[in-house]
């Protein structure tokens, strides 16, 4: 028998009654136990928390970075009202915690999706490093253990380092503090991770070319003879790539060697000042990171750029 249309109204009010109360029973609050939990910044979680089903994204991200390194899911991820991202337990649960809003601005100003993913792996480092399992909540140790399994994740998943330390070189400050580290440290911890996986992964690509003969600097500024170098210094030709040479300093020696190291050779021996990565981009598909994390970029032709485009140098084989 059809029904009136009072009933009608009756049911569908019913209807949403009902929606309405499954609706707000999936948007848990969460007790917090602030020994518990490790923020990405270290701004503390202010109640009341609640949790959101993750995005489908976001599941998505969380699988890759897990079959990066072969292993199973031993938390749940849920979207929440936090400020940035958080790893946390509660009820002997270990969980995820992010804020949507938090991933989209991190990918706005990195200008790349691998922001958000170095930030929920550096979560994710937290539980695998049995961070949370400790009192005290955040702590700069963990926060660089977190920091370097992010490094680690992200070249295994594809990424340039460039890429695996935007959301850090974007976000973090420059002093530390009682949680956290300083940028600079952070910086390093992620460049670490991303090295010791690419060690494991991958062979020594090759360095760029010589510059062009027709564009190179004046003959003045070549590469010195090895046999001329002081005695006892490691920059034998079977160790060293190429040498650098800065316009700024063109008498002081600088080597890239084949563990794709930058060296600089004095009286007293040598000293490791930085790095060298691929960046898989064009025309500089390298950069060399100096050990306070400044950068400079190595193109095609063998010449050494600023960000700006200015030629800095240029590297010639020996």
């Amino acid at each position: 028998m059809p029904f009136s249309r009072s009933k009608k109204k009756i049911i569908l009010s019913l209807a949403l009654m009902a929606f309405g109360l499954s609706a707000a029973s999936a948007q848990q609050q969460l007790p917090l136990n602030p020994d518990q939990v490790c923020t990405y910044d270290g701004t503390p979680l202010t109640g009341p928390v609640y949790e959101f089903a993750p995005s489908e994204s976001t599941n998505r991200m969380v699988n890759r970075i897990l079959n990066s390194v072969g292993l199973k899911p031993r938390f749940e991820v849920k979207a929440a009202n936090v400020p940035n991202a958080a790893a946390m337990i509660y009820n002997n649960q270990r969980y995820i915690l992010y804020s949507q809003n938090f991933v989209e601005m991190v990918n706005r100003t990195t200008k790349t999706d691998w922001g958000a993913v170095s930030i929920v792996a550096h979560e994710i480092g937290h539980h695998l490093n049995g961070h949370t399992l400790l009192p005290g909540g955040s702590r700069p140790s963990g926060e660089l253990e977190a920091d370097e399994f992010s490094g680690f994740v992200l070249q295994r998943m594809g990424a340039t380092m460039l890429e695996a330390q935007a959301a850090m070189q974007a976000l973090a400050i420059e002093e530390a503090t009682a949680t956290h580290p300083p940028r600079n440290a952070r910086l390093e911890a992620i460049a670490v991770g991303w090295y010791r996986a690419r060690e494991g992964t991958s062979a020594t690509q090759p360095l760029a070319r010589n510059p062009a003969p027709e564009s190179r600097p004046s003959p003045a500024r070549e590469k010195p003879e090895p046999e001329n170098n002081p005695s006892g210094r490691p920059v034998g030709p079977g160790e060293v790539l190429g040498r650098v040479v800065f316009n700024a300093s063109p008498d002081k020696e600088y080597y890239i060697t084949k563990t794709l190291q930058m060296v600089r050779v004095n009286e007293s021996g040598k000293e490791v000042v930085g790095k060298v990565a691929e960046t898989r981009g064009d025309p500089h598909p390298f950069i060399i990171q100096s050990r306070n994390n400044t950068f400079v970029y190595l193109g095609k032709d063998g010449y050494i750029y600023s960000r700006s485009g200015e030629k800095l140098g240029y590297v010639t084989k020996i």
